[in-house]
């Protein structure tokens, strides 16, 4: 006989779950299938005050291997949008 249990519940920055079932029998045989919302996986988006803060505003000004700045953006730009899919 399969018994099924449900339990929703958020998961904590360490990412354990621990599932506590003190009516199963030492020794009983079970599958655990962790099911996770798309939404809840997706990184909150950065505001501009975010960005700024962050670092990657003026990450390449000191480089000098890229040349134009604005233009090596561009030609990354220009390429993911060009670029197939899956690749």
């Amino acid at each position: 006989m399969l018994t099924a249990l449900r339990k929703t519940m958020t998961v904590p920055a360490n990412g354990n779950i621990k599932i506590n079932l003190p009516d199963l029998k030492p020794g009983s045989k079970a599958e655990v299938i962790v099911l996770v919302e798309e939404n809840a996986r997706q990184p909150r988006q950065m505001t501009g005050s975010d960005l700024l803060v962050s670092g990657v505003a003026g990450l390449w000004a000191s480089r000098k291997d890229l040349g134009d700045s604005l233009e090596f953006a561009r030609q990354l730009r220009q390429k993911a949008e060009h670029r197939e899919r899956g690749a």
